[in-house]
């Protein structure tokens, strides 16, 4: 475990009659030309009742130096790389507020964008996590995704992902999972969902969409709240989000989270597709000579192997927290899409894709009527 310490000074609790606190947790590895316009966007917030905390994950650029510009952050010190769910674990340890809101180094706020998130938290308390509205620059100004609802293959369908924004973006509804870009939670919800926040062994990609399957299993919910949207300059921290080694990391971290959330019978009836479009996706990368594809898609084929005794103490962690079945989770997040949607995900065409309409309520009969549990 990387020792950690802490430059800055923790702020004082609310008084009674003070609106919630939000504490918010940047994980930065050289990023330091990234966190100037991050920092300075946030130093413009409405929200007044605020902590910012930086982890620095060993940064080797001047990411240090920029940070003695903001005497006012927090800064938490890493002695190597823990990640994106090793550095967010770090970060929520020095957490004071009511409210913990995780946010990209590769982010862009508005001024009054934490307001609403944490007034919709105050105002649902079955709601333990929101994600706000991000608009993606680099890829044309379109939306990031709207929340993510569980489908039938166990793949998550990324509702809004680059798309103009529109109507059908712009109520709130609940979603399977919140991105980690810009996601709110309660900070007492962590005791409820096993005791941590991510599991620092999936290192990034993947660890918010576990972290709110468990929140859903403990009863509580995460809704999508559209407010003032953000930038997210998505892939200027790691890379192209659509390369091999994010999918080889993203894949078989979902992998993992499947095998250990879902009961025994949404296992037998939906990790069958999940292995079969993950076999598919490998043939189709063979056969097309996308050799760095195929050897991702292989490594989520067989990796879950050496893991498989961690899968079994999560199930029984899993077993002990859950107060909602499968059947009621899909009830409220399972949407399925068209087919269209999975062949232009394979393809890198996700642009093309119109999304639908549908009940913000609750998933329809169809929809999950064949995935039962206990």
């Amino acid at each position: 475990m990387a020792r950690e310490s802490v430059d800055g000074q923790e702020s004082d609790r609310r008084s009674a009659g003070d609106p919630p606190r939000v504490s918010v947790i940047i994980v930065n590895f050289n990023g330091a030309r990234l966190l100037p316009a991050c920092l300075d966007s946030l130093a413009a917030s409405t929200c007044p009742n605020r902590e910012v905390i930086v982890v620095d994950n060993a940064s080797s650029d001047d990411s240090l130096q920029v940070l003695e510009r903001y005497p006012w952050v927090k800064v938490v010190r890493c002695e190597r790389n823990l990640g994106f769910a090793g550095g967010n674990n770090a970060g929520l340890k020095h957490c004071t507020g009511d409210y913990v809101l995780l946010l990209n180094n590769d982010t862009i706020v508005d001024p009054g964008f934490i307001e609403p998130l944490r007034d919709y938290l105050t105002r649902q308390p079955h709601v333990a996590v929101v994600q706000g509205k991000m608009r993606l620059p680099r890829f044309g100004d379109t939306l990031d995704a709207c929340g993510s609802f569980l489908t039938f293959l166990g793949v998550p369908y990324h509702y809004g992902l680059y798309k103009p924004d529109g109507p059908k973006y712009r109520r709130p509804y609940p979603v399977f999972s919140a991105k980690g870009a810009c996601l709110m939670f309660r900070r007492d919800i962590i005791n409820r969902v096993g005791g941590f926040l991510f599991d620092e062994d999936f290192f990034c990609y993947y660890e918010e969409t576990d972290f709110c399957h468990r929140v859903w299993l403990a009863g509580y919910e995460v809704h999508f709240v559209p407010g003032p949207p953000i930038q997210h300059l998505m892939g200027a921290t790691a890379g192209d989000p659509r390369g091999p080694k994010v999918l080889r990391r993203y894949l078989s971290n979902m992998a993992f989270s499947l095998m250990a959330n879902l009961s025994f019978p949404s296992r037998v009836r939906i990790l069958p597709f999940f292995f079969a479009l993950v076999s598919a996706s490998l043939l189709l990368s063979l056969l097309s000579l996308r050799m760095e594809s195929a050897a991702a898609y292989w490594a989520v084929l067989t990796g879950w192997i050496p893991r498989y005794g961690r899968i079994r103490s999560r199930r029984r962690m899993i077993r002990l927290l859950r107060t909602r079945s499968d059947r009621r989770v899909f009830e409220r997040v399972l949407r399925n899409p068209r087919l269209s949607y999975f062949i232009k995900t394979f393809r890198g065409d996700l642009r093309s894709y119109e999304d639908e309409e549908f009940d913000s309520r609750a998933a329809s009969a169809s929809e999950y009527g064949r995935i039962t549990s206990t």
